[in-house]
């Protein structure tokens, strides 16, 4: 008995540990690699880490950073308007998932360049794809599938396992952020912004603070997306981190000013913030 007890015990820690692992990795390269880095120049890191935090993403179905970065933003630009590529305006299954069946019609290849000028002169992430044709998408899963196969071949099903669990939260907290971070009757505002984004606690911790997406909105290339005391934003503690260490620089921060700019009038409290809904 002491013997089982202890295997179970020995596999429930290992498995915890590689899925926190890939929880980190892939779930931070979506958020530090493609989106505060890629997208928003939220701060700087050297090639090699840019490369490493983008892999990440890559490795979660992320599809090309060139043409997630061109959504993104586009999205900026048009959120919660008939040009917004994943608004919940046009249905919950949109935002959630439709869109990304549709977006060689929504996105031309012209205007998806027009977005992404800065990272058309990076080969390294036009190698993945420049466009919204199915063969970088098919490219994507190629290295997927292929990347899993390593991971089961050098550390076991364990790993695999946990892999594949941490994979699909991580490939739907940025989804869950289109669908349900814009709807009114989720989560809080805590500045006046011209679209319908909402702070929502639990999408944040699925999501490593991307959830906190009236922030984000109100502020697009702010490090920090947590702005109170209780948001917590590992992405931003990480930023941090980096910045210690001398691996990130020019780290950009809402300044008090910013802040006072856009906040709104009615402010929720911390207890809204946890329940999710603002009275």
């Amino acid at each position: 008995m002491d013997f089982a007890h202890g295997s179970v015990l020995s596999l429930t820690l290992t498995f915890a540990a590689w899925f926190f692992f890939f929880f980190c990795y892939q779930g931070m390269g979506i958020t530090l690699g493609y989106h505060r880095l890629l997208t928003h120049k939220s701060f700087k890191v050297p090639a090699w880490l840019r490369y490493l935090l983008v892999s990440g993403g890559y490795l979660n179905l992320m599809g090309g950073p060139v043409n997630w970065v061109g959504v993104h933003r586009l999205h900026h630009q048009t959120s919660d308007t008939e040009g917004d590529p994943h608004s919940p305006l046009f249905g919950f299954k949109h935002s959630l998932y439709e869109w990304m069946f549709t977006m060689d019609a929504r996105q031309t290849q012209s205007e998806l360049h027009k977005q992404v000028p800065d990272l058309l002169q990076d080969k390294i992430l036009c190698w993945f794809g420049i466009d919204h044709c199915i063969e970088q998408a098919h490219l994507c899963l190629a290295f997927n599938i292929l990347y899993r196969c390593l991971i089961l071949l050098l550390f076991g099903y364990v790993a695999l396992f946990a892999n594949l669990i941490a994979s699909v939260i991580v490939f739907w907290s940025p989804q869950l952020v289109n669908a349900v971070c814009h709807v009114e009757r989720f989560g809080y505002r805590l500045f006046d912004t011209r679209d319908e984004s909402r702070n929502v606690w639990f999408i944040a911790l699925l999501s490593h603070g991307e959830g906190w997406h009236n922030n984000h909105h109100a502020i697009p290339r702010s490090a920090r997306h947590g702005m109170m005391w209780w948001e917590f934003d590992p992405s931003y503690v990480m930023i941090c981190i980096m910045e210690k260490l001398g691996l990130a620089t020019d780290v950009i921060r809402p300044t008090d000013a910013a802040m006072r700019q856009k906040r709104s009038q009615d402010q929720p409290t911390r207890e809204d913030a946890l329940v999710g809904v603002a009275d």
